[in-house]
């Protein structure tokens, strides 16, 4: 049955029967192709340690530091505004799949990056979600998790009571390199806005004054932008 949730906007709801073992074979197909992520089962142990807890819970700006993945680069790269961002092919706890091939360059999309036991992610989640649903016919959500491994008990009570469809959101830490790619802050709540070109339009960290009204100006640039490869022709008016 479809869910009703007004954020999920005009992802694509196709449906894996067996959806462990259909997001790993695509996963790694998609890896060969772009070099983005793998997803292995779920019930598989993972290729790559959890993230560590952070020595301080606060990062500058009022976000929640999650912590580092050992053995990789310690220097955050920021996607920058003129670059395409990386290909992904995603999975939520209820199997629903995201595929950049039908998102990166053809719609608008935004990246929220949360965990259950942060309280700046508390703060955030109101004006995003009433930003998000006012405009949920034409942007696409994907909601990222970073709680624990083990913990999604504590990423679905998040997830409803803030609104949301329990599983809708995606494991964080199943697919390291789509976070930190889209996240190199390894912060909560970190919020990417990838336009209709496929560029990033905006990110916001933590929680600032104003980030509502720069928040929906980004929101309605993304949507606003021409898709990748858009070829328009003028012609002066007889």
């Amino acid at each position: 049955m479809r869910d009703a949730n007004p954020i999920r906007g005009v992802m694509s709801r196709q449906r894996a029967a067996r959806c462990p073992s259909a997001a790993r074979l695509f996963g790694l197909a998609l890896a060969c192709a772009c070099g983005s992520v793998s997803s292995p089962p779920a019930n598989a142990p993972s290729p790559l340690r959890p993230l560590e807890e952070a020595s301080s819970p606060v990062a500058p700006g009022g976000a929640c530091r999650v912590g580092k993945q050992p053995g990789l680069s310690e220097q955050p790269r920021l996607i920058a505004p003129d670059q395409r961002v990386p290909d992904f092919l995603l999975a939520t706890e209820g199997c629903d799949i995201f595929d950049s091939r039908e998102l990166v360059g053809k719609l608008p999309f935004v990246v929220v990056f949360f965990a259950s036991w942060c309280s700046v992610c508390e703060q955030k989640m109101p004006e995003l979600r009433q930003a998000l649903r006012e405009r949920a016919e034409e942007l696409t959500a994907v909601f990222v998790s970073l709680d624990d491994a083990g913990g999604w008990a504590g990423t679905e009570a998040f997830l409803s009571r803030h609104g949301l469809v329990p599983t809708s959101a995606v494991a964080g830490r199943d697919f390291l390199g789509f976070s930190l790619g889209y996240n190199p802050f390894r912060s909560v709540p970190v919020v990417v806005v990838v336009g209709r070109s496929g560029r990033v339009v905006d990110i916001q960290i933590g929680v600032r004054e104003g980030d509502g009204r720069e928040l929906a100006r980004a929101l309605d640039a993304a949507i606003e932008e021409l898709p990748e490869r858009a070829i328009f022709t003028s012609y002066r008016r007889p």
